[in-house]
């Protein structure tokens, strides 16, 4: 039961924060492999709103909103919850059960950091293998769109089930996974970073009386710490998994049209962008985390007790 509440808490949170996904992923692909003196060159010729579409949040969901409706901003919704279903389920409910065992903890019963931050890090390495098809729809199609608005590799999807047809008939089950070191890489820094700041946030809260006698404020107050650490650590690895998985395909070799791995990625970037490229799309991606964070651990810590409340179950509470 762990794992369905994790994956449901997911579902529930990634409702809300798909927007920001959006935006998030057109601006990690915007100047993609376009050198920064190109970029001010553009600027200076007064094209800004031709090359950068995607400036900044509000711009962004103004060009979204103006080239595809409201729409646009829920694109890929159906492959994004799936995937938050498909991973949560097992990373969370993986997680609950190694603290639930206690292999996170001391023999005084006390969390220990680093067993929180390898445990979360395993757990999420598991669910992201898991939900990997579902990430690489995701992102190719919240990537879609046209004219000037179009930025990255255009795949063009019809829907979900279209794009996993196309893939399928294109790369096998195989293709289902191109990309997989990204993601592993992602999941693994942000789990790690999110369940080990939650969980050692968490304990520290309850010590306090205000705490203590409401779940839903120690869930809130957790989450909201635990997202910005969590934003900072995985920006860059998230920016490496969008372009890995956004990346068009030789039809003949089946290999990647820019980047032959994930430290292919990196390097590629950084040189040609430079390192703060790592850091696109970092305002829209902690603004995706921080309430997807605070929505999927608070709805995760009151699915638990509803489920121990209603079914007479055993839930360890931090």
């Amino acid at each position: 039961m762990d794992f369905v509440l994790g994956g449901l808490s997911a579902s529930c949170a990634g409702f809300f924060s798909n927007p920001f996904d959006v935006v998030k992923t057109r601006q990690q692909l915007q100047g993609e492999m376009v050198a920064k003196k190109h970029e001010m060159k553009d600027l200076q010729l007064k094209t800004e709103k031709r090359v950068q579409p995607y400036k900044n949040i509000f711009q962004s969901i103004k060009s979204i909103v103006k080239a595809e409706g409201i729409r646009g901003l829920q694109k890929g919704l159906t492959s994004a919850l799936a995937f938050q279903f498909c991973m949560n389920s097992v990373r969370l409910g993986t997680y609950q059960t190694i603290d639930n065992l206690g292999y996170n903890r001391e023999q005084s019963g006390e969390l220990n950091p680093v067993l929180c931050v390898f445990w979360g890090g395993l757990s999420g390495v598991f669910g992201s293998t898991i939900g990997c098809p579902f990430y690489l729809v995701k992102t190719q199609i919240q990537a879609q769109s046209h004219g000037k608005y179009a930025v990255g590799f255009q795949h063009g999807h019809k829907s979900t089930i279209d794009a996993f047809r196309r893939i399928l008939a294109e790369g096998g089950v195989r293709g289902l996974f191109r990309g997989l070191s990204g993601i592993l890489a992602r999941t693994t820094v942000g789990s790690s970073v999110q369940l080990s700041t939650f969980s050692k946030t968490k304990d520290f809260l309850i010590g306090y009386e205000i705490f203590g006698e409401s779940v839903v404020l120690t869930a809130f107050a957790s989450s909201f710490l635990s997202g910005f650490y969590t934003s900072l650590a995985m920006n860059p690895f998230d920016t490496i998994a969008t372009r890995m998985f956004n990346q068009g395909v030789d039809a003949k070799t089946g290999k990647g049209l820019l980047y032959s791995n994930l430290l292919d990625c990196f390097i590629k970037t950084i040189r040609v962008e430079g390192p703060m490229a790592l850091y696109k799309g970092f305002t829209a991606n902690y603004m995706r985390i921080a309430p997807h964070t605070i929505l999927n651990l608070t709805f995760w810590d009151l699915f638990k007790n509803w489920h121990a409340l209603y079914f007479d179950t055993v839930v360890y509470i931090e």
